[in-house]
């Protein structure tokens, strides 16, 4: 074997030395010898070097006073900034999706518009202006508005034109204003950013809903007794210790009658309401119950409290308080729906069950926490993605399923319609090229632990029908059709057991759950659960275990007896993690704490270093789990 070196700015010279002492063999020295000559780092001394060093330095000081300088004239700028559209290329124009705000807009699809703009933050001193004064564009002034999540993580915020912003305002924020809401105490500026910035998520407008059928109540939350090892925000210590853990088992959802969406679990948006409902016969359940009792059990009381009669009143969806995030800023449910009513709003669905679902990948994270897994057990776990790369070229199915040419795929582009059509297209030129790259791409993708497994990923629900008891028979301890440890996903009827799975995966988060959809003593979850989802007991602390919610996550369900037999292995003497997230305190939205805002989360929402760390320990010898518990309380209050 020969010793490699790093020989930047060696002469040719040191490499001849190199090859003589065997270091080097002759091919490589020539490309060496070719590299240093391309680069023009043949003969350099080393007082060439350092004067090189020097003149880069001195170059980074001018760099850096330069800066400093252009930070100093942006602090000067007491005008409204004025683009110079002449600057702006034909790639600064982007496509958005439709949603609540184009739709409100009148924007259409495949239509120019310059009533959004979309700014990407370079310097913060320029942003501060913009958020405090705008800018001028084609003589029309351009305000902000907000930013998601997604465009956060990039530094960009949504800019409007004033003029439409003025005029559709009331429709935007359903009535409300900044105003009205410091006035009522205010709010933590990021969370009302970012509940604004829900108005901006890719919907389509859910056109069978009806506002005047539908209630908000309180969240079914009850106290699950467990084992769990509690985490002191303050000190960081860890104690193991039984505890009865409050568990808000319908955080982020709802329920609505399965004709409205197809039978199908479906997230929604609207102003301040955001999250997933559960397709449930909820109706149904009140007559039996009501049958059963010889009292309506259909008598609920909204958040506010007053109380209605959901079969009377013809009630189709159910959301939940934690669904309607500004809800203390109006007077009533009534309230709301006719603001809602009076100002054109209107509902979006923003994700939907698909009809058919593929199987998934599970990726390093996942794998890292298993960290006594033999080479059998890795070969075995591959053997799917191995097949796959070896049959690229000559089967068909695995070639269409590579292309996304499946039933299982909801948004085919016309390529992979055709191809489903008429499969004799894998022949062009054109797509064995695809292949070819597809094939180096999953290669890839698998040496960084990317694999095909038997699993799905399936939204994950509460138990439902423990909510109608809860609800609509005032059981505050309701029994439900799942027992502790059990779970109900119908898409894997072969299968007893799934490894339940979330991302990011931090901890060692590998909950092994009985599934009980072959069981006959659960045949109610058959009659009263959807087919295309995975419900969770309410007798259970798994939602601690993967830090979900019930809005719209998605967990990746596994019925791989390989991955299901390492994980039951490794969740020995793992316990859930249980730890407070300080809260951010209401206050007065102003432009100077939007701002403040903003930069806050442009700069402190980074949460890539701590999970590379947690990698670095799951990857050591002997990994350390009590500093991953401790990062993952850091990592989350990051986000919070």
């Amino acid at each position: 074997m020969l010793r490699v070196e790093k020989i930047n700015n060696k002469t040719e010279a040191d490499v001849i030395r190199m090859v003589q002492r065997g270091e080097l063999n002759t091919s490589s020295a020539e490309r060496k010898i070719a590299a240093l000559r391309r680069d023009g780092a043949t003969n350099f001394s080393q007082e060439r070097i350092d004067e090189l060093a020097l003149r880069n330095k001195e170059i980074t000081k001018e760099l850096n006073e330069g800066k400093q300088k252009l930070k100093e004239l942006f602090n000067e700028n007491k005008e409204v900034r004025i683009v110079r559209t002449d600057c702006i290329r034909p790639s600064s124009i982007i496509s958005i999706f439709e949603s609540f705000l184009t739709r409100t807009l009148g924007l259409k699809a495949d239509e120019f518009t310059d009533a959004i703009v979309i700014i990407r933050v370079f310097f913060f001193e320029v942003f501060h202006n913009l958020v405090h004064d705008g800018f001028m564009m084609n003589g029309k002034k351009y305000v902000f508005l907000s930013a998601s999540a997604g465009q956060i993580r990039t530094k960009k915020a949504v800019m409007i034109r004033e003029d439409l912003w003025l005029k559709h305002q009331k429709t935007i924020m359903c009535g409300l204003t900044v105003d009205k809401i410091n006035e009522l105490g205010g709010c933590n500026t990021n969370k009302f950013l970012a509940y604004l910035a829900l108005c901006n998520s890719a919907t389509d407008l859910w056109a069978g809903f009806d506002i005047d059928k539908s209630i908000v109540v309180d969240d079914m939350e009850t106290l699950v007794h467990g084992l769990v090892d509690h985490i002191d925000s303050s000190t960081y210590e860890i104690t193991r210790q039984e505890m009865d853990v409050p568990i808000t088992h319908t955080d982020g959802c709802g329920m609505v009658l399965p004709h409205l969406t197809s039978g199908k679990n479906t997230m929604v948006r609207l102003p301040w309401v955001k999250g997933l409902l559960g397709a449930f016969q909820f109706d149904e359940f009140v007559r039996q119950a009501s049958d059963a009792t010889g009292w309506n059990c259909g008598l609920v009381k909204d958040i506010y409290g007053k109380q209605h009669d959901v079969l009377d009143e013809g009630i189709e969806v159910i959301f939940t308080k934690s669904q309607f995030k500004l809800w203390k800023y109006y007077e009533s449910w009534d309230s709301y729906k006719e603001q809602f009513k009076q100002y054109g709003c209107t509902a979006g669905i923003c994700n939907m069950e698909e009809d058919v679902i593929d199987n998934a990948t599970i990726n390093y994270q996942m794998l890292q926490t298993l960290t006594d897994l033999t080479d059998d057990e890795l070969k075995a776990i591959a053997s799917t993605t191995n097949y796959k790369l070896q049959h690229l070229a000559n089967d068909k199915k695995t070639m269409l399923r590579a292309l996304g040419a499946t039933a299982g795929n909801p948004n085919k582009t016309d390529l992979q319609r055709c191809l489903m059509l008429y499969p004799e297209l894998l022949q062009d030129a054109y797509l064995k090229e695809e292949l070819r790259s597809l094939k180096a791409s999953t290669q890839k993708q698998a040496w960084a632990g990317k694999l095909d497994v038997h699993g799905k990923y399936l939204f994950v629900l509460p138990d439902l029908y423990a909510f109608c008891e809860w609800l609509f028979c005032g059981d505050k301890n309701p029994r439900g059709l799942l027992d502790d440890g059990e779970v109900y996903a119908e898409l894997f009827p072969k299968s007893d057991k799934l490894d339940c799975l979330r991302s990011p995966h931090l901890y060692r988060e590998h909950p092994v759950r009985r599934n009980v959809c072959g069981d006959d003593s659960k045949s109610l979850c058959r009659v009263w659960f959807s087919k295309r989802a995975i419900y969770t007991s309410c007798h259970d602390l798994i939602s601690k275990v993967l830090q979900f919610d019930n809005d719209g996550d998605k967990l990746l369900c596994v019925a791989d007896k390989t991955i299901i037999n390492a994980a039951e292995r490794n969740m020995q003497g793992i316990v859930p993690l249980d730890y407070d997230l300080r809260k951010a305190a209401a206050a007065p939205i102003t432009l100077d704490s939007v701002y403040g805002g903003m930069t806050a989360a442009y700069t402190g929402g980074n949460i890539g270093p701590i999970s590379n760390t947690i990698s670095k320990i799951w990857n050591s010898d002997e990994p350390d789990i009590e500093s991953v518990a401790r990062l993952c309380l850091i990592n989350n209050e990051t986000i919070e």
